[in-house]
């Protein structure tokens, strides 16, 4: 297979979530190694608990996949969008698995395209794919260390 952006940064995309990075443990590594009494403590140095960072970052993937789909419309505007409401955060496994899944979704989705896909706006927004999926990997590697600091 020839190497190009796309396929680069889906590579990066999927290193930080899987394991191999350079920074440390991904995100699976810390989110399987956690203990599950940890993911819904409130610490008094966050707002949101583990469990509600491990929905935002579900949440985030699926802003992207909509963007990839062209819905113009779609936005993470309230906070059960973007952290999740009482339900959605009470069964550990379900929240994991929906990550995995979304996860995976991205993915597949991101093989349709090729790089002329990183030059294109995102639909409804101000910036391009590039920014937006180079953004992901940012944000997925600043949730993770919120994680790890609030598993400390």
């Amino acid at each position: 297979m020839v190497e190009t952006n796309l396929s680069r940064i889906i590579d990066n995309i999927d290193t930080v979530f899987r394991g191999d990075a350079w920074h440390g443990p991904s995100v699976m590594e810390i989110i399987n190694s956690l203990p599950e009494s940890k993911l819904k403590e409130k610490p008094s140095i966050s707002k949101q608990s583990i469990a509600q960072n491990i929905f935002h970052l579900t949440a985030y993937r699926r802003f992207v996949i909509e963007k990839l789909e062209d819905n113009i419309h779609f936005r993470l505007e309230t906070d059960e969008e973007n952290w999740g409401t009482e339900e959605d955060l009470n069964d550990p496994v379900r929240l994991k698995e929906n990550l995995l899944s979304t996860h995976m979704t991205l993915l597949k989705k991101l093989e349709e395209f090729d790089d002329s896909l990183l030059n294109r706006n995102v639909p409804g927004e101000y910036y391009n794919f590039y920014t937006l999926l180079n953004g992901l990997i940012q944000h997925d590697t600043y949730h993770l260390g919120m994680i790890w600091v609030l598993w400390q």
